[in-house]
This record gives C-alpha cells, structure tokens and sequence, in this order.
C-alpha cells in the first residue's frame, strides 16, 4: 500500500529523516511511536505530501506521490496528478481541523462535493452512515463548538472516510484531548481496523499499540531506530533507545 525508499527530509540546515525505508502492506496496522521532536509526524506528512521531501520516494499503491522522475532528474509532480494521489490517503490531524460554520454534516460532504466525488443526495448518506458507525448518528445538525473534544475527532475521522480512501493516517488524533474523551475516538479506530482499512498512526497511547498495530515502528533522532510485532517491541526490544523509551513512556503512563 505504502512504500517509503532512502526518504530524507530537511528544514534548512537540519536533517530532520535521515534514509528513511518502510513498507505497509494493505489492511496492516502500523503504530509509530518515539521520543518527541524524533520525526514521527514529519514522516506522516510526506506520505501524502504535505511536506515536501528533499530525496528518496514515496509510492502508494505503486504510484509515485509527490516526487516523480522526469528525463532522469527527479521533480515535484504537477499539482493536478499530486491531489489526484492525495485522494487516495485520509488523513487525521490532533487538532480536528472542523470548519466551525459549517454543520457537522456539512464538514463531512463538503469536500466529496466540491471534487465532484458524489451528488448532493449521496453525499448525505454518505455523511449520516459514517456519522453513525462512530456513534453521532445523532449529531449531524450540531455545530462544531457544540460537540466535546472527542466528539469532534471523531467527526474528523468521519470526515476523512468520507472520500473513500484506501489508506488511513492519524496524526497524535487523541494528543489534545482530556483523558475521559481518549476512549471513544480509540474505539472509532479500534472498529475501522477491524474492518480491514490500511492505518497508519503516530502514538503515545501505548495500550493502542499494544493491542490494535500489527507492526511497531520506534523512531529516533530522524531514523527508524526498529520495527517488530508489540509482542516484540514491548517485552524484548533489540535496542538500547526504544527500551530507554518505553521506560520513561510506561514509567509515567
């Protein structure tokens, strides 16, 4: 689903992800999780591009994305082709990102609307049956600054389905939230797993790890420093860094 080859990334002087390599596979679970400031969400933003990439590939589907070789040379794909890819690859921010004028609904059709994905009709259904399968079947009417703090990243998620993508990325998605609401946006992921959806998440919540990714990808510094099944990762890490991690991380948990 995902290929990521010799992926560096710097802001200006500052080698941010250093050789980057990692491959997910369709319908795997992976958690990426690390010491802050070690990359883990800059590298989710060049899987769909958000941020540029200075070398190295990203390929989704087998396609490039973003990057493209042209005569020999590598260059920024056109913009058109680069949205075109985007669409494949949903994407979960910490901050929600709800436009607050709008419905609950109306965040959720707008952009299958807009890119001409559905006609109105089906673009409310659309948004009423996601609505319902992470429980606001009841909230489509409600404005943003009416809903709690995991009632909105779950509208987000709804959202990010809507345009029917083949893969999932979440970004920290319960890092802003108070510790009662973390649950029920956990289970909204927890269920889309279960249904097959290809995720990609960027973690503190160990115990979602644990239970929920197929593969556990630890970073640090800019590198991916190891990759194992949680069995693995969390009770017999190869390396010195990732136990040094888990301690502080399960220590203060």
């Amino acid at each position: 689903m995902i290929e990521i080859r010799h992926l560096d990334k710097y802001y200006g002087s500052h080698h941010v992800l250093k050789d980057i390599n990692l491959k997910i596979e369709k319908g795997e679970v992976v958690v990426i999780i690390g010491p802050s400031g070690s990359g883990k969400s800059t590298l989710l933003r060049c899987m769909n591009y958000l941020e540029p990439i200075q070398s190295g590939q990203i390929r989704i589907e087998d396609q490039p994305i973003g990057m493209i070789e042209h005569k020999g040379r590598q260059q920024e794909m056109p913009q058109k082709a680069l949205n075109k890819m985007r669409e494949k690859v949903g994407m979960v921010f910490q901050n929600f990102n709800l436009f607050p004028h709008l419905s609950v609904r109306d965040n959720i059709t707008l952009s299958p609307l807009t890119l001409g994905k559905m006609d109105k009709k089906e673009a409310k259904e659309t948004a009423l049956s996601l609505l319902a399968k992470v429980g606001l079947a009841d909230r489509a009417a409600a404005f943003p600054d009416q809903l709690s703090g995991g009632q909105k990243q779950r509208v987000a998620i709804a959202r990010a389905l809507a345009m029917k993508p083949h893969v999932m990325l979440f970004d920290e998605p319960t890092s802003a939230l108070d510790p009662e609401l973390i649950g029920e946006v956990l289970d909204a992921m927890k269920e889309l797993a279960k249904e097959g959806m290809t995720m990609v998440v960027v973690t503190h919540e160990m115990g979602f790890a644990r239970e929920m990714a197929d593969r556990v990808v630890v970073m640090d510094q800019g590198q991916i420093i190891e990759i194992g099944s949680p069995d693995v990762i969390f009770k017999n890490p190869a390396q010195e860094r990732t136990k040094v991690f888990l301690h502080k991380v399960l220590t203060h948990s």
